[in-house]
């Protein structure tokens, strides 16, 4: 006997409830569902602050501080008189109030902070596996998107969807490959109209939704992105990368084979990021990059936009802040960066540009390179390669010096 909810029956009546959850969102005062997020902080509705965000930060008592600052992948910005200062995933009402206390605990008396998102990071949501539409859905940061809502979107779960154990992979802060997984019963949240377990969508996030047959026999892998048949797909012994891509359709003409990557959980329940150079496997017959399939891991191909080496972020006295991407297959330095983002501000200090890395064991490095030097003589085999994630500091002159 099938139980409720997991036969072809169940599971349509789970898609009309899900719509039927997503109408009660969109109608509801508020313009939102109560979901977990908003359980942990009721005024997520007001932008929580994202790595990539822009803002704008005005201080009434000195004036010369109002400036834009981008939020660097790991979260921070770097505030003049206070250095870097943790806001992601704050409201933009409590980081006003964590600058405010900052300067007030050390310059001011009273101080006058307004903090305002002048633009958002973008980045589609991925939407992989048993729904009736799988495929992108373009996000920005200032909207609010739950999974219900990006589910029914895709036309709701398709009739072998496993509703039960649907995964939200979402990067790490950090810049790294890492990401978390979240994952959420939706057949129980629309089987007991109690939405409370309902989650907030991220750009870039990808959303799975494996089969039933899939999750009952726990051995699947993941084929994502610029395959013929991307989705779930049984894992048989020795499955490898050529018979994993061959069983999900084949590439795509739009692949970019040189920046694939092979996705396998770890202990924690967080992926590490496997280079699979797919050039190197079906250009030179390197079989080095056969890796074998394990259940569980994800292969994503990525279309030449979507690849990237990671983000760099210019802030302070240049033409145009804000992050820069990296590309894969190519190095990057700091003076032609600093050239490609506009060169230097009026009253830039080009002696002393600073470079902020976090090193592979965690610890904080600071670069003092002099680009002015480097772009006055052409000497540039003396500037330095970038690295994803860095934090570039450009300092004003004092005055007299």
């Amino acid at each position: 006997m099938k139980t409720a909810g997991t036969g072809r029956n169940g599971l349509r009546i789970h898609q009309i409830l899900a719509a039927l959850a997503v109408t009660a969102v969109l109608l509801a005062p508020c313009g939102h569902a109560q979901t977990s997020a908003q359980a942990e902080a009721g005024d997520y509705v007001s932008h929580r602050i994202l790595p990539g965000d822009r803002l704008s930060i005005s201080v009434d008592e000195q004036p010369d501080l109002n400036a834009e600052y981008a939020v660097a992948g790991d979260g921070t910005i770097d505030f003049p008189m206070i250095g870097r200062i943790h806001v992601a995933e704050l409201t933009t009402e409590r980081a006003s109030d964590l600058i405010e206390n900052e300067l007030e605990a050390k310059y001011f008396k009273d101080a006058t902070i307004r903090v305002n998102v002048s633009e958002f990071v973008e980045g589609a949501i991925l939407m992989q596996g048993a729904l009736n539409q799988p495929g992108s859905i373009p996000f920005r940061g200032d909207r609010n998107i739950t999974l219900l809502e990006a589910i029914a979107m895709c036309e709701g779960l398709s009739d072998q969807a496993a509703g039960t154990e649907v995964r939200i992979l979402r990067w790490k802060p950090g810049g790294g490959m890492e990401r978390q997984v979240i994952t959420v019963d939706v057949q129980a949240m629309t089987q007991n109209m109690d939405f409370s377990n309902d989650q907030f969508l991220r750009p870039r996030d990808i959303v799975m939704v494996p089969t039933l047959d899939a999750t009952q026999a726990r051995e699947e892998f993941l084929a994502l992105g610029q395959l013929g048949s991307p989705g779930f797909y049984p894992y048989s012994e020795n499955m490898d990368v050529i018979r994993a891509i061959t069983r999900a359709g084949g590439l795509t003409m739009h692949a970019q084979l040189s920046a694939a990557r092979l996705l396998r959980r770890k202990a924690d329940g967080s992926y590490e990021a496997i280079t699979l150079d797919l050039s190197r496997l079906f250009g030179a017959g390197d079989m080095a990059m056969n890796y074998p399939i394990l259940p569980g891991d994800i292969i994503f191909v990525p279309t030449q936009g979507q690849a990237s080496g990671g983000m760099v972020y210019i802030l302070g006295a240049v033409m145009n802040q804000g992050a820069v991407e990296l590309p894969l297959e190519q190095q990057v330095t700091l003076a032609k960066t600093i050239l490609k983002a506009g060169g230097f501000a009026k009253f830039a200090n080009e002696n002393k540009v600073k470079v902020l890395r976090t090193a592979p064991d965690g610890s904080k490095q600071t670069l003092i390179v002099d680009v002015g030097e480097i772009l006055k003589t052409g000497l540039f085999e003396e500037d330095i390669p970038l690295k994803a994630e860095d934090v570039i500091i450009v300092p004003e002159k004092i005055l007299g010096f």
